[in-house]
């Protein structure tokens, strides 16, 4: 019979190897299934502080809009606002008004020294209105002659482009006076 050489260490290692690396299997799976449920609960947890945190900030929130202090600032701003719309439609109008104003012919003094020139003795100018062309004097007199001859000494003066004389009416409250009315075109330049 043969002597086998018969190494039982060898052996030994290698069942203490397999021993070995079939425990280590589920102490890794139970390992990282730790690892795994206590990511999952700081995770779970931060969330839960952010909620409260936001949860906390809305509420201030909340409160700070719904207080009266806030809702009187709203209304007073909206007034605010209101009138500042009312100031831009009047500064609308007033805009206009002045390209009116700056549209309108100008008279020099001049012009009204020389119709004040002609208004003959015993006669007052009852009004003046401008149409954009045309301007039309009133002119009260006690005398039947007055309003043609302010008519007259209107055209002597070479001032006006045209000068159109309407007659005359009578009025009688207190005594019979004669209301002439005349219509100038102030000549280009003037």
């Amino acid at each position: 019979m043969k002597k086998e050489n018969i190494n039982l260490l060898e052996h030994y290692q290698i069942v203490e190897k397999n021993r070995k690396n079939q425990g280590t299997k589920p102490l890794n799976l139970i390992a990282i299934l730790l690892i795994v449920v206590l990511l999952l609960s700081a995770y779970s947890f931060s969330l839960f502080l952010q909620e409260s945190s936001i949860k906390a900030n809305n509420k201030e929130l909340q409160d700070y809009t719904t207080s009266t202090m806030v809702l009187d600032q709203i209304k007073v701003i909206s007034d605010k606002q209101k009138q500042l719309t009312d100031l831009n439609e009047i500064l609308t109008n007033l805009k206009s008004l002045n390209a009116a104003f700056e549209a309108m012919p100008v008279m020099e003094s001049s012009v009204l020294n020389s119709i004040n020139a002609c208004v003959p003795p015993d006669t007052k100018i009852l009004s003046v209105d401008f149409d954009g062309q045309w301007f039309t004097i009133q002119t009260s007199s006690t005398s039947l002659l007055r309003p043609s001859q302010f008519a007259r000494n209107l055209r002597n003066t070479m001032l006006f482009e045209e000068i159109v004389y309407n007659g005359y009416t009578t009025s009688t409250l207190l005594k019979t006076t004669y209301i002439g009315s005349v219509k100038i075109a102030m000549k280009v330049g003037n």
